[in-house]
């Protein structure tokens, strides 16, 4: 095994300019050195030791990201395309800034709240996670904290990177509208009708839809709403309703790409052709949206980009950098594929 005195020797430098560079103490050392020392490393495979590198830094190096988009209650596993693809370009930065990730997966918010007390992590990112709980989160956080895809007063000292939501749904309606279509469903994880405003994403997508409808003067019928769940439990039950309700629609409006994909694949085995029988749009612009026939029409949103920008924006806070906004949306461009007919 390869050690610091090894590299030092075939350097040419002490024990301690070795140490210095691996530690990021490089105020004293020449480019030249450290290119040399970076290279014998490489050469080398040499892997400096986690813990002590801590020590010395008196840093642990870890980003905590914790998600509930990627767990299944039902399935006990990771699966969600958009969690998947969020998490992946969160990882990604992190590595390449030299910090190692740490990612807990969970639907309970008491287990959420226990852990972030007792985590020994620089900061924390979280995915999914519900307004309402990620401001219970800020409030016991000792860390900087990035919450993504939440909705919080403009007062509260919290950081976040999200979409421009309800635009993202407005512009799919006005989309369908624009395709001559009057009779539009819209689907979401569960019901707005009450005005669930600390739900999050949901609740603004849903007022995306209404705003379209109402400035084209078409009032949304009962049955042309659909609430469900975005886990796999009580789909299928909603994916029924929606067949049953098919006759009285000429598009549908999914709140989440994946959603869109598991329903199209739901009524195609019932005998629906798309979009000759049903029109569908989505929103995320996930990777699985191009894969699928037909391709899925859908609001891209970015998510890749939105995990570079929480982790952007996280080590701004942790290397004490002054920010102008503490909440970052995204822009949502329309995608066309294949799922949209045009109506005569």
């Amino acid at each position: 095994m390869t050690t610091i005195k090894d590299i030092a020797k075939e350097a040419g430098v002490s024990f301690t300019t070795v140490s210095n560079v691996i530690h990021g103490n490089t105020k004293k050392v020449s480019k030249a050195t450290i290119e040399k020392i970076n290279r014998i490393m490489e050469e080398k495979n040499y892997v400096p030791n986690m813990g002590a590198r801590m020590l010395v830094q008196n840093q642990s190096r870890i980003i905590g990201v914790i998600s509930n988009v990627l767990s299944d209650a039902q399935k006990e596993n990771l699966h969600s395309p958009f969690g998947a693809e969020i998490l992946g370009a969160i990882e990604k930065e992190i590595q390449k800034l030299g910090y190692y990730m740490m990612l807990y997966a969970t639907e309970n918010t008491e287990e959420i709240e226990e852990l972030i007390s007792k985590w020994n992590v620089d900061g924390i990112i979280t995915i999914g996670i519900e307004t309402k709980v990620c401001r219970k989160l800020g409030k016991i956080t000792k860390v900087p904290a990035v919450y993504t895809d939440c909705y919080f007063e403009e007062k509260e000292p919290y950081f976040n990177v999200g979409t421009k939501d309800e635009e993202g749904a407005y512009g799919a309606v006005r989309y369908l509208i624009g395709q001559g279509h009057t009779k539009i469903g819209y689907v979401a994880d569960e019901s707005y009708e009450e005005g669930k405003k600390d739900s999050g994403v949901g609740y603004f997508r849903y007022q995306g839809y209404l705003r379209a409808m109402k400035e084209a003067g078409i009032e949304p019928q009962k049955e042309w709403l659909f609430w469900g769940h975005k886990r796999m439990r009580n789909k299928e039950e909603m994916f029924e309703h929606i067949y049953r309700n098919l006759n009285s629609m000429t598009a549908l409006a999914f709140c989440y790409d994946y959603y869109a994909i598991e329903a199209m694949d739901f009524l195609r085995h019932k005998g629906v052709k798309i979009p000759e029988d049903i029109s569908v749009i989505g929103f995320d612009d996930i990777d699985m949206a191009r894969l699928v026939t037909p391709r899925l029409t859908t609001m891209k949103q970015g998510v890749a980009r939105k995990g570079q920008l929480a982790v952007e924006v996280l080590m701004n806070q942790i290397q004490k950098k002054k920010m102008e906004k503490k909440c970052v949306r995204l822009p949502v461009a329309l995608v066309e594929r294949e799922s949209v007919k045009q109506l005569k």
